[in-house]
């Protein structure tokens, strides 16, 4: 069974193995790690298979459209906002600076000797992709591993078909199998893949799969990055209830119908000024996404039964302040807003991933933030917060993979900030410059002169010799 299809609920399902034939997968490997052994000309080897994966999307934009708009009812903007351009907006600051960045970096050294650090890329290098962002979560790691010089080999979702076919369609048209395979199955295929000798291991998804990815790595001593999930809070103050508030937290929480791992979970808002915030949600939903949803363009699906179910039954854990209209039929759920959630019901206790949004209240700062340190790690914390005393305990106290205040999302796509949880919401870091140093490995490099030896450092050793020692520490070779 598939990691999301565990996850969410969705029964299992079979997906044959296409792209690539299970008996080549060995042979594959073994031919990326020759591929990515040639040191000499990775930069430009890099460059090249970039230029080609911007072509690939580039020359078939539309299809793409069509396709995210298949998986999950994506609408062109959403698409290509989320989806497209993130990864186009990736690619071009990776050809900008991977000359500078994969450069041989040189390092003081005391005199007669001299050394650098030189970056290598892994070799080959497995990618599991998950369903909710199907092109930008499979191409953003495949463009920092082929920017890097690997090979990779990419498992994308099969919850994802009409996205995760067409990519496994188009590799092989514009790649080399040494540069970029694509290998779709279920979680059998999953699986299998895993039982392979990778150089590196790229995971996203849930906390679970990831912990047997983890697992698996450890044993088999492969590298790895996790990035998975978890409950994002948001808390907001009585003096930041607001329209601009409402309106960052509706679509942060319900862009791609709430299927994101870095969405607000839930919302933590003074009790004094919940009333108002409610209604200032409220009020945004139907700016957003029209008085009814369902016959929004702009609003998506959900990806399958299993997800549309589990999500359905949570439901009950609280009351349902708006929303809660459901059609199994076309997969369409309501923006919904739950208040008074039950804390020990799933909807509490499990990420969401969804389009429900429960609102909870506190009064008292030292409670609120006691509660909040009894949580897992998250991969992102918002703050709508004047109070700058719990701003800055916020930010000071929690651990979490961001912490943004009077905003969602948007640090996501900033190339110039590495993205990546801590403790239950994964580890390891990616987007630009941190995908030059995710996808290799630094190799020291230190030469001394044959000529001259400092004879103090020979055995037999006596006290006088350390006594000496003490002395000259700091100029020692």
């Amino acid at each position: 069974m598939s990691d999301v299809a565990k996850k969410d609920g969705n029964p299992p399902i079979s997906v044959p193995i296409s792209g690539v034939d299970a008996s080549q997968w060995d042979d594959l490997i073994r031919s990326q790690k020759r591929y990515a052994a040639q040191f000499e000309n990775r930069r430009a080897r890099g460059k090249s298979a970039l230029l080609k994966l911007k072509r690939l999307i580039v020359e078939n934009e539309e299809r793409f459209f069509l396709a995210l708009e298949k998986d999950l009812g994506k609408s062109k903007m959403e698409a290509y906002a989320s989806e497209i351009a993130v990864t186009l907006n990736e690619i071009d600051y990776l050809l900008r600076h991977s000359g500078r960045a994969l450069r041989d970096r040189r390092v003081m050294t005391k005199p007669g000797s001299g050394a650098r650090i030189s970056r290598r890329p892994y070799g080959s290098v497995l990618i599991m992709s998950p369903w909710n962002y199907p092109f930008q979560l499979a191409l953003l790691p495949v463009a920092g591993a082929l920017a890097t010089g690997n090979g990779c080999f990419l498992k994308p979702s099969e919850l994802a078909p009409a996205t995760s076919g067409l990519i496994a369609e188009l590799a092989p048209k514009y790649f080399s199998k040494n540069e970029f395979v694509v290998v779709e199955g279920d979680g059998a295929t999953a699986a299998a893949l895993l039982e392979k000798d990778w150089n590196f291991i790229f995971f996203t998804g849930s906390e679970r799969i990831g912990g047997i990815v983890a697992a698996r790595a450890a044993k088999l001593r492969i590298p790895c990055i996790l990035e998975l999930g978890g409950k994002c809070p948001c808390i907001v103050d009585a003096s930041s209830v607001n329209e601009v508030t409402a309106r960052r937290i509706i679509w942060g929480k319900f862009f791609n119908a709430g299927q994101t791992c870095v969405a607000p979970d839930h919302v933590w808002v003074e009790a004094s000024a919940a009333p108002k915030l409610l209604e200032e949600l409220k009020k945004q939903l139907a700016i957003l996404y029209s008085e009814d949803p369902e016959k929004s363009r702009d609003y998506g699906r959900i990806i399958g039964a299993g997800h549309f179910n589990r999500l359905r039954s949570m439901l009950a854990d609280g009351h349902i302040y708006h929303g809660g209209r459901t059609d199994e039929a076309t997969l369409f759920f309501e923006p919904t807003i739950i208040t008074e959630p039950d804390r020990h019901a799933p909807l509490m206790q499990e990420e969401i991933f969804g389009p429900i949004l429960p609102i909870l209240t506190w009064t008292d700062k030292d409670a609120l933030l006691e509660e909040l340190a009894t949580r897992p790690e998250p991969l992102a914390m918002y703050a709508f917060c004047a109070d700058r005393d719990l701003v800055h305990r916020l930010e000071k106290d929690f651990r979490s993979g961001a912490f943004c205040v009077n905003n969602v999302l948007e640090h996501v796509a900033k190339m110039s900030l590495p993205f990546g949880g801590v403790g239950n919401s994964g580890y390891g870091r990616y987007h630009g410059a941190a995908s030059f140093e995710a996808f290799t490995w630094s190799k020291v490099i230190y030469k001394k002169s044959g000529r001259f030896d400092f004879r103090l450092m020979y055995p037999p050793y006596n006290e006088k010799l350390i006594k000496i020692l003490r002395r000259i520490r700091r100029w020692l070779p």
